[in-house]
């Protein structure tokens, strides 16, 4: 893993330069921000109790619980040998620069949450990006990235994918609903944890595949 530790850092760099750099153009540009009100105003013009109770409960899948859970889930396969202990690591590589770029995001491009009489839940810190959306990205990645490591049939696979799709996809939804985050914030974050993802996979998937697993395990 080391020599590929110097594009891994770039790779974050680059990635978060751009994160920021389309925060501090999305913040001047009154089109956008046009077009976040309204998608905001036409949510919050359907909520029903039943929904709102509902979005609540679904935004903690973003929470560092599920983040937390899904680290022991790792670490008790790597332990049973079901899968090798590099995912694990790359599994910290992963949430380490999906934190440290949204973090310095949100510091550098300061834009407001939705006003404070819409949201339905507490929130604190700076809007872009929406860093619960990008936990929930990362962690649902993770776990379908384990399935398809270890189910034996592809039916699983793509189950596990589209699993991880939707619940990703309702818990996006939830912050803009809860009036907590603004839909681009939302769509930076995905976007952003998952070029992430793509560029930690180009350059560690050797290390984690079968018959690398099959040899360490032997």
């Amino acid at each position: 893993m080391a020599p590929a530790g110097p594009f891994t850092c770039c790779g974050l760099g680059c990635l978060t330069g751009l994160l920021i750099g389309v925060g501090v153009g999305v913040v001047h540009s009154s089109s956008v921000s046009r077009f976040d009100r309204n998608v905001t105003s036409v949510v919050v013009a359907h909520r029903t109790q039943a929904l709102n109770e509902a979005m609540r409960a679904v935004t903690w899948l973003g929470s560092w619980v599920a983040l937390v859970a899904t680290g022991i889930l790792l670490v008790v396969l790597a332990l049973r040998q079901r899968l090798p202990m590099v995912a694990v690591v790359l599994a910290v590589i992963a949430w380490a620069g999906e934190n440290g770029g949204v973090t310095l995001a949100k510091h550098v491009v300061e834009r407001d949450r939705p006003p404070q009489d819409l949201r339905l839940i507490s929130a604190h810190g700076w809007s872009w990006p929406s860093g619960h959306t990008a936990v929930a990205l990362l962690v649902f990645t993770t776990l379908a990235l384990v399935v398809v490591a270890l189910a034996p049939k592809s039916g699983y696979r793509t189950l596990a994918w589209v699993v991880a799709a939707l619940a990703v996809a309702a818990f996006a939804f939830s912050r803009v609903e809860l009036g907590v985050h603004w839909t681009t914030d939302v769509i930076a974050s995905m976007i952003f944890v998952g070029a992430w993802v793509v560029v930690l996979f180009a350059l560690f998937a050797s290390d984690i595949r079968p018959n690398r697993m099959n040899a360490e395990a032997d």
